[in-house]
């Protein structure tokens, strides 16, 4: 018996097992196509959550880590699901948080309003066997299922005790709304946080990348991601591999005109052919989105000098940061990450 064509080219870019691309096919409508498109909402929301992915710090690191926690994802309009290892949940859970500095706090009368690390407003409730991110007032949602239903408790746990007793967690002080710092941090950059704002109007470059994300990194290691925003240049999104595969590895995934993200390849920086953007010796390609903002795919490679030395290198000792993981692990009863760690 033939596969689904449709989900076939979904698990391309999810990396969703064959049989939950074609659920996911069925939940939604075939009429959306491989990988539908966010509701503007949903996509602000997930332009958000990328941004924070970005700059995850895992305690677990190693050169072939998976790309930003994600195994796969199931996109739907008005939702999206993040397939992520026990392992890393403490990790995103981190990046998410929205947090302030204790005296940055007390003293936000006199002194402006506190900055607000993570990202603002965003809380949780749990479901079932799985955890759901939302903020209120927008309509959308990110759900990360869960092993076991107190995973997120233990996570939270976790992401808490690696952060010093400076800072003060906001959804606990305000579970179900926002805490008023979080209103006024959002107030002072509207462009960025406000519905309608140009943050929102141009957030579907991000969200698409996003929904994309599993199949983006597969062929690299080695994943850094840089999220700016300005006013006049919109979203610049950078990723950049270190000594992997050339960009063109991917190119075919993004501009596919049925599943690929509406974007161009730029051909003026370099004055290069199409043909050179595709080669092994590109190191750098642009992608324009019609809706503003870019893409930026950047191949670090090592020299020969450099390789050799890596691949003589002794495995680096446990760090510091290692150890206290473990260690919150089982002060915790939190699943064992020991086993992904090497000796």
């Amino acid at each position: 018996m033939s596969k689904d064509r449709l989900a076939v080219r979904r698990s391309r870019y999810t990396l969703q097992h064959y049989g939950h691309a074609k659920e996911s096919l069925l939940r939604d409508g075939r009429h959306l196509g491989a990988v539908p498109r966010a509701t503007p909402h949903q996509a602000f929301l997930e332009a958000h959550v990328l941004e924070r992915i970005g700059d995850w710090n895992p305690a677990l690191w190693r050169p072939d880590i998976l790309g930003f926690g994600l195994v796969w994802v199931d996109p739907a309009p008005n939702a999206i699901e993040l397939g992520i290892p026990t392992r890393f949940l403490p990790d995103i859970a981190a990046t998410l948080i929205p947090m302030c500095i204790r005296d940055e706090l007390a003293d936000a009368t006199d002194s402006g309003p506190a900055e607000v690390y993570g990202l603002p407003g965003l809380r949780y409730r749990l479901d079932g066997d799985a955890v759901v991110l939302h903020i209120p007032g927008i309509s959308g949602r990110i759900t990360i299922p869960l092993a076991s239903p107190d995973l997120w408790e233990k996570a939270l746990l976790i992401a808490r005790a690696e952060w010093d007793d400076t800072v003060v967690i906001l959804w606990d002080l305000r579970p179900d709304t926002w805490h008023p710092a979080e209103r006024a941090c959002t107030a002072r950059w509207p462009d960025r946080y406000a519905l309608g704002g140009l943050y929102y109007q141009t957030s579907r470059l991000a969200s698409d990348v996003l929904r994309r994300l599993p199949g983006l990194c597969k062929p690299y290691a080695t994943h850094d991601m840089w999220f700016n925003f300005g006013r006049d240049e919109g979203y610049h999104i950078e990723f950049e591999w270190q000594n992997s595969g050339p960009p063109r590895d991917v190119l075919d995934l993004l501009l596919d005109r049925k599943d690929g993200l509406n974007v161009s390849l730029d051909t003026c920086p370099h004055s290069k052919p199409v043909s050179y953007l595709y080669s092994d010796d590109c190191t750098c390609v642009r992608l324009l989105s019609s809706t503003g903002g870019l893409l930026d795919l950047r191949h670090l490679r090592y020299s020969p000098a450099t390789r050799e030395a890596v691949k003589n290198a002794e495995p680096p000792r446990r760090s510091h940061t290692i150890e206290r993981r473990l260690e919150l692990e089982r002060k915790y009863d939190y699943p064992s990450s020991e086993k992904f760690i090497e000796p």
